[in-house]
């Protein structure tokens, strides 16, 4: 029960994940409201009104959430319906995610306020109320703009938005002229990258305000990386930080292929970054991750070095740790599992257990199919094709072949051991629900 196997898309080998011993820790909604209130408040003191925008219905609904009482999301939401909005953890972990970009925005403006703020704060409420539904890419590339330059001033530097370069960021020998762009596709990619070196040469001179000036483009690839641009399903925190690294060193590959710091030493970063809402099974959780990796241009010389460390000082940024932030906890792993009389169980067919022993698939049945379940204390838990995929791929196979030889013992201790991976902690009850979109992918957090 130690060990979570999952195959990992980058390698031949599957490689198994500790079973976490502590909780993440997080904020509370009462956070996440408070924040948003003040987002609210700053908007309208600068003159920009939040009537009627994205911004009032992510409060209505965090509102409705902390209240417990029943919620109809798409009331809420009203020109968001679409078949990835299913189950209540598909809304929260996409209104989530749109919360914690601009939960990270407020962090930055809370330490340095940049010129030029309110022309972007304007674009920033208008849009559709999803990043994965929007096809008006003026409020989203603007947001992006302004997660970007909050790295910059969450760190102390003096950051422009006034001018023609998406963001300007000073520091005290050095001037970074950065371009942003949303990547839709990977037959965009560097197209897109191109453009924003050719924006570059073009804007940069040699010195800004008695300063070396650097170039460097943010790239928020991740609808490359995840083209439904929704949100992902991962085993655990260290699982989905690695896929999504996986993720973002394979697109960083295809683009070291390229000559993209040709044409002068100037431009010295292509900053890829992702960010997706994500379901964490182990422990339970909802959290939105912020991934980010990066292309250096070495071949630049020596002359490039203090600034590239500058840059790679920004990471530190993100694991500031927010002071209302609940501690993890221990958490206790299940050692046993015992059944009151009167239980009743669905085991797995033979004929399909066998199956997924000798050939890895099941013929005629997708991953969310049913195909055991359990009854006691009143609660029927089902199992699927996946849940029993998991547990399959982390026995021995000698130990699988002995077990479809009894069928009746075999499938009862199928079905408890799917319901110990399920529910691994003897002091968490709550059961984990399975988003509509599963990737089985994840990303690094905020």
């Amino acid at each position: 029960m130690g060990l979570i196997p999952f195959q990992n898309n980058m390698e031949d080998d599957a490689k198994a994940y500790s079973l976490p011993t502590e909780s993440i820790p997080g904020l509370k909604y009462s956070d996440h409201m408070a924040d948003l209130v003040e987002i609210k408040a700053f908007l309208e003191s600068r003159g920009i009104s939040t009537q009627n925008t994205r911004i009032e219905r992510y409060i209505q609904y965090i509102s409705e959430v902390m209240s417990q009482r029943p919620k109809n999301e798409s009331l809420i939401f009203k020109n968001s319906l679409d078949e990835r909005f299913k189950s209540g953890i598909d809304w929260r972990l996409y209104v989530l995610r749109e919360v914690h970009e601009l939960m990270w925005i407020l962090r930055g403006l809370k330490v340095h306020i940049p010129a030029g703020l309110d022309s972007k704060l304007e674009l920033l409420v208008i849009g559709s109320d999803f990043a994965a539904l929007d096809s008006n890419p003026h409020g989203r590339n603007t947001q992006f703009e302004l997660r970007i330059a909050s790295y910059f001033c969450q760190a102390g530097w003096i950051v422009d938005l006034s001018t023609d370069t998406d963001v300007i960021a000073l520091h005290d020998e050095f001037a970074f002229f950065v371009e942003c762009k949303r990547v839709g596709s990977m037959s965009q990619l560097q197209r897109r990258l191109a453009e924003g070196v050719k924006q570059l040469k073009r804007k940069m001179p040699r010195n800004y305000q008695n300063r070396i000036v650097f170039g460097s483009v943010a790239a928020d690839v991740t609808k490359v990386a995840f083209s439904h641009n929704g949100l992902t399903w991962d085993l655990t925190p260290e699982h989905s930080k690695d896929i999504n690294q996986n993720k973002l060193k394979s697109i960083a590959d295809i683009l070291t292929r390229m000559p993209i710091f040709s044409g002068g030493h100037s431009i010295i970063r292509y900053w890829l970054q992702i960010h997706i809402p994500c379901l964490v099974t182990h422990p339970p959780a909802t959290i939105t991750r912020f991934s980010n990796y990066y292309i250096e241009n070495y071949e630049a010389g020596k002359k490039t070095w203090p600034a590239l460390k500058l840059l790679r000082d920004l990471d530190t940024v993100p694991n500031k740790r927010d002071e209302r932030e609940a501690p993890a906890r221990k958490l206790i792993p299940r050692t046993m599992l015992k059944l009151p009389a009167g239980s009743t169980f669905r085991v797995v067919e033979q004929n399909i257990l066998r199956e997924l022993i000798e050939t890895g698939h099941v013929t005629g049945k997708q991953e969310g199919d049913i195909i055991a379940e359990l009854e006691f204390n009143g609660v029927k838990h089902e199992f699927t094709l996946y849940d029993l995929q998991i547990t399959v791929a982390s026995t021995s196979k000698s130990d699988m072949e002995s077990m479809a030889k009894d069928e009746i013992k075999s499938g009862l201790q199928l079905v408890l051991e799917m319901y110990m991976r399920r529910y691994p902690y003897e002091n968490i009850k709550t059961p984990v629900l399975k988003p509509t979109t599963p990737d089985n992918q994840g990303a690094e957090s905020l």
